[in-house]
């Protein structure tokens, strides 16, 4: 789960990762390897160690960082979502002219996720474009994941997800998983399409996938969980009407709504051992789960 990181929309980096793009064609998919002449048989010996599971998300051997565009620039108007390289294969990112939205390890090998493009939204939000996953072995790049030039969604970065796996997130304006790369059996690495849920808490506490879920249906599932609503008060204690709404139709652990941008509204739950922070987007009356985040502990 990730901590609300408002929209990253980064496709048009496999581009320049898996099959080279000509300019003006395929403008918002990621980047597709360029591999070069003297390296091309050691690449296509190691790519059969990095596959992918879903049609959402590709992933190809590669020998170099695809070149930055030169909107890589416009990362300043979203200086939130940039972070600091903490490893050598993220200074390279960085040294390439990229805007550098995560890294972390996963098995033997470092993932950085990199974008070209940055644009600022309402409320905080932001539309990232041209976003890859780079894969490092040591400093040495070996792989890419991208979204083919098909693709209706595209990266935006990644967020460590249980013990060895990385979360990838999508470039929406409100962030969503698009898919989870793991350790494959054997060696290298596969993506996948996202967990149904996640362990959290060290691994005690179940968390279901309720992403883009009706909060009606979301709160269904957590209870079957073993999560329990936290009741804030009835309808007609509320004064603002979308909460007074809310409570009335049972979701009595709907704890604030804002009036403006996109019409969050927060929710509340628990479990012995953890609380639960849910999120919904819009003005419906029947808002979709946009975010969540544990806190472990009683």
């Amino acid at each position: 789960m990730k901590h609300l990181i408002l929209p990253i929309a980064l496709a048009s980096l496999a581009a320049a990762c898996s099959s080279p793009k000509e300019d003006g064609k395929h403008e918002e998919a990621s980047a597709a390897p360029e591999t070069g002449a003297a390296g091309d048989d050691a690449v296509q010996e190691i790519g059969g160690a990095f596959t992918s599971s879903i049609p959402a998300v590709a992933f190809e051997a590669a020998d170099r960082l695809p070149k930055a565009p030169a909107s890589a620039a416009s990362q300043s108007e979203c200086a939130n979502l940039i972070k600091a390289p903490q490893s050598p294969a993220a200074r390279q990112v960085v040294k390439a002219g990229w805007g550098l939205t995560g890294e972390g390890r996963i098995g033997k090998y470092r993932a950085v996720s990199f974008a070209g493009s940055f644009e600022p939204g309402t409320s905080g939000s932001c539309a990232v474009g041209k976003g890859n996953v780079a894969i490092f072995e040591g400093e040495k790049i070996v792989a890419i994941a991208y979204v083919p030039a098909t693709g209706k969604r595209t990266i935006a970065g990644i967020v460590p997800f249980e013990e060895d796996a990385l979360r990838i997130w999508d470039g929406d304006l409100l962030s969503a998983p698009l898919a989870d790369i793991r350790v494959a059996e054997g060696r290298g690495l596969t993506i996948e399409k996202p967990a149904t849920r996640e362990m959290a808490c060290g691994g005690g506490t179940p968390v279901p996938n309720i992403y883009g879920m009706p909060i009606t249906k979301a709160r269904k599932l957590l209870e079957k969980s073993g999560w329990d609503p936290v009741g804030n008060g009835d309808g007609a204690d509320r004064e603002d009407p979308r909460e007074a709404a809310l409570a009335e139709a049972g979701v009595k652990e709907v704890a604030s709504c804002s009036g403006t941008g996109f019409g969050f509204c927060s929710y509340d739950y628990k479990r012995p051992e953890a609380a639960l922070a849910v999120t919904t987007v819009g003005d419906g009356a029947d808002p979709s789960v946009s975010d969540y985040a544990v806190r472990c502990g009683g």
